[in-house]
């Protein structure tokens, strides 16, 4: 997989809750940089579209998470596998809740 993103707070949640903005559309493999994760971790991941200034709607793309893999050895990351079913790209945002 390419560099891992980076994910950032997200704000007005709980510790431990992370957000990163994604474009794309079909099926996706990203990995996420997520400070203090490890292979032992407990990540849940949700997605949904957003508009142009970032903020959540319910667009009529179909969104799916497929795998969630936490990675360890040091590596602070988390590999996730979905799909946009769409056929141009969509801004989207990827959540984190980690424990």
């Amino acid at each position: 997989m390419n560099n891992p993103i980076r994910v950032t707070p997200a704000a007005g949640a709980a510790s431990g809750a992370f957000t990163s903005p994604i474009r794309t559309h079909g099926l996706f493999a990203l990995r996420f940089f997520i400070p203090g994760v490890t292979a032992n971790s407990v990540v849940m991941v949700s997605l949904c579209e957003t508009d142009s200034n970032g903020t959540p709607i319910d667009g009529q793309a179909l969104m799916k998470v497929y795998n969630v893999v936490p990675l360890g050895d040091g590596v602070e990351s988390v590999d996730v596998r979905g799909e946009i079913d769409w056929d141009v790209d969509l801004t989207a945002r990827v959540s984190f809740l980690v424990g």
